[in-house]
């Protein structure tokens, strides 16, 4: 088979030709609790495949009567190898010009392929859907799922526009993005060497310029997140793990780019927000030596208004009942960004991407 530019135009061979535009792959790890529901909000839109990393649970079974193409791996390989497998075993890029891969408990809204395809224009390599909780009934004075909730709406609203507008993305959705099949056959490897594969994939395409990376916000889909503080903690751990390690593989900031000037405003931030800003609220705090109980007031206050405007845009008014949680884990998050930067220290790469999912809760229903 010719090859081409992974964002490149025209045809390569008589096969390439007659490419379909668009269809979807998941990759599983028993995940069939959520995994019909994923697959009907994904098939009336486009064919789908499934590749089950040695699920020992119903996870085959129920892909393929949801009437997805299915590959049983029987070895636990991790999600970058099972993607790998599956790319090449269901021949996706001699079919399809784009690919979209979503999570196990990913539920995409009806227009979410199109509005996908609207942005994958010339020179585009991936669009980056927009991230949303399934912050349903069941879940629905859970504080872990409430905050994530509130970050996937103030990150998106305050940093993927501004990324995508220079083209200055340097974190994907791994759970709902849609990829240029060569792109993904070429960055996709059996094994990356970070613990997240989308961050590995994300460098790859910024320092080899492969193509732009766009933000689509019309283009939703529903995540489910983790439901108690352990979960909370460890995937939170996980993805600024993967991060970091991303940081020092790819070795962001020692180029002259735009990406990699970016990149070092968004970690000057971080430093700020893990060290700078507490340790100015206690130099405040002792220098006005004022009622500690006044301080807290001022704190809470701010915090409140916060999650009131975050509210108003969610249209959750049980934010602001929550705002003291989102307090705490504003806390617990400054210790995840420290205890990744060790983790990162001790294992800049990872040998194996295996992974255990938070658990499930009952999906909320999209309407078609």
């Amino acid at each position: 088979m010719t090859r081409m530019d992974p964002v490149g135009g025209g045809a390569v061979s008589a096969r390439h030709a007659e490419r379909q535009p668009a269809c979807v792959l998941i990759a599983s790890r028993n995940g069939g609790a959520n995994l019909a529901a994923t697959i009907s909000h994904a098939i009336s839109q486009c064919p789908v495949y499934v590749v089950s990393d040695a699920s020992d649970d119903d996870t085959v079974e129920i892909a393929r009567r949801a009437g997805a193409e299915v590959l049983e791996l029987t070895e636990n390989v991790g999600k970058p190898a099972a993607i790998h497998r599956a790319i090449r075993y269901f021949d996706i890029v001699e079919k399809y010009e784009t690919v979209s891969v979503i999570d196990d408990d990913t539920t995409i809204e009806p227009n979410f392929i199109r509005e996908c395809l609207a942005r994958m224009t010339a020179g585009v390599a991936i669009v980056v859907a927009t991230t949303q909780s399934d912050w349903n009934e069941n879940v629905r004075w859970n504080p872990w799922v409430a905050a994530r909730a509130f970050g996937y709406w103030k990150y998106q609203l305050f940093i993927r526009r501004g990324q995508s507008a220079i083209n200055v993305m340097n974190c994907i959705s791994g759970s709902n993005s849609m990829y240029r099949t060569e792109l993904l056959h070429e960055i996709a490897l059996e094994s990356t060497p970070y613990i997240v594969d989308d961050t590995y994939w994300t460098l790859e395409v910024q320092r080899r310029k492969l193509g732009r990376i766009v933000y689509a916000p019309r283009a939703k889909a529903r995540v489910q997140d983790p439901t108690t503080a352990r979960e909370w903690y460890h995937q939170n751990l996980r993805w600024l793990w993967g991060t970091m390690q991303g940081i020092v593989g790819h070795k962001v900031g020692r180029k002259a780019t735009l990406f990699d000037l970016a990149y070092l405003g968004l970690i000057a931030d971080w430093i700020c927000y893990v060290l700078i800003w507490p340790a100015l609220l206690v130099t405040t705090f002792v220098v006005a030596g004022g009622n500690p109980v006044k301080f807290l007031a001022v704190y809470a206050i701010g915090y409140a208004v916060w999650a009131a405007i975050g509210a108003a845009f969610l249209r959750k008014p049980q934010l602001i009942v929550m705002f003291p949680a989102l307090m705490l884990m504003d806390w617990m998050q400054r210790a995840n960004f420290v205890h990744a930067f060790f983790k990162t220290i001790r294992q800049p790469r990872v040998a194996s991407c295996r992974w255990e999912s938070p658990t499930r809760y009952e999906s909320q229903a999209i309407a078609a």
